[in-house]
């Protein structure tokens, strides 16, 4: 029994993967989750402002400067109308608008549908700053801009279905696994005359079931969604048709990097859940500490759930949308050039 014991804790600290998915990995989550988790709890929301200050008093000035001064990210805007499409275009988290009042300023507090968390905490903070305990409370009022429908209904229906095509696909790839070990994928490259085929067909597979995963999600939510214009439509199903390509693409060259399922299971549901994480799948970007949030942007999550609210959302095919379209192309085929690379080299050595 001791002789065994020794033989599987050489085996363990000899492989280097293992140890580091058993020993790493578990502190590097915990050690992200608690910073991304822990700011939003405390209250530390790490937001953007676009600031009108239209009173032009001392004290209008003073809470304006006041305000940029607290937040981590502040504009001041020329005019109201230009608050407000920094908030309808999500360029702004929260927008505040100062108008003159007696005693003290008017203030309106913009938000999007779904920010709500956002607006209450400027709120509370501009109550804050204006009442003092003897005084009556200022008047602070939250106005919602944008679209009609549900802000919130359509980022989570974006943020859900990225997570599990990314999810699904890694399930999906784990059958190339038992096709190499079977020696099925080595007979289909010789019938084909070729491995790019054989791996081709199981990544237009799984890009076709991640896509219609995808379309259950929103044809749920499409009560949710403003009305739309063809299109946005098409756009939003373009980009449907390229996150589930992604993920597959990347599911392939995770899994196919591994030599068993042993290795590849809990390596490929790491990465999920980072990549989840960071790009806000599981918590909206803006809750997250500036860093985290720029971390986000190397994550096809971040730039698929930043696409699916402007098309779906604000109507819109900006530059955002477009860069998202060459991130997951990108990423669909970066990752089936390194499963293919990967393959070829199983079977050479």
């Amino acid at each position: 029994m001791i002789a065994l014991f020794l033989a599987h804790a050489r085996g363990f600290v000899r492989d280097l993967p293992g140890l580091v998915m058993t020993l790493a990995l578990p502190a590097l989550v915990y050690l992200m989750f608690s910073a991304i988790f822990g700011a939003g709890s405390r209250g530390e929301l790490d937001l953007t402002l676009a600031i009108h200050d239209g009173a032009q008093t001392p004290a209008s000035r003073a809470l304006a400067d006041g305000l940029v001064e607290g937040a981590a990210r502040a504009e001041l805007l020329a005019g109201a109308a230009d608050a407000e499409r920094a908030v309808e275009s999500g360029r702004a988290d929260v927008g505040v608008l100062i108008a003159p009042g007696s005693p003290l300023p008017s203030i309106q507090v913009l938000s999007a549908s779904g920010r709500t968390v956002a607006a209450q905490a400027v709120r509370a903070e501009l109550d804050a700053a204006l009442s003092p305990a003897e005084a009556t409370p200022s008047a602070v009022t939250v106005r919602a801009v944008g679209p009609e429908g549900d802000m919130q209904a359509v980022y989570y229906a974006g943020a859900v279905s990225v997570m599990f095509v990314f999810f699904a696909a890694m399930h999906g790839a784990m059958g190339a696994l038992d096709d190499r070990r079977s020696g099925l994928t080595a007979r289909l490259s010789l019938a084909a005359g070729s491995l790019p085929p054989v791996l081709g067909a199981r990544f237009a597979w799984m890009t076709t079931v991640g896509a219609a995963q995808s379309l259950v999600v929103f044809a749920i939510a499409w009560r949710a969604l403003p009305p739309l214009e063809p299109l946005s439509i098409a756009a939003g199903l373009l980009t449907l048709i390229l996150v589930a390509a992604a993920g597959s693409g990347l599911a392939l060259a995770v899994v196919l990097w591994c030599r068993a399922r042993d290795q590849a299971q809990p390596l490929s549901t790491v990465v999920v859940l980072l990549l989840a994480a960071l790009g806000g799948s599981m918590v909206p970007r803006f809750l997250m500490p500036e860093l985290f949030r720029d971390l986000g942007w190397l994550t096809p999550h971040a730039w698929a759930i930043e696409a699916y609210q402007a098309v779906l959302w604000r109507g819109e095919i900006d530059g955002v949308v477009q860069g998202a379209w060459l991130v997951l192309a990108g990423t669909a085929a970066a990752g089936f050039m390194i499963a293919l690379a990967a393959e070829r080299r199983r079977r050479l050595g």
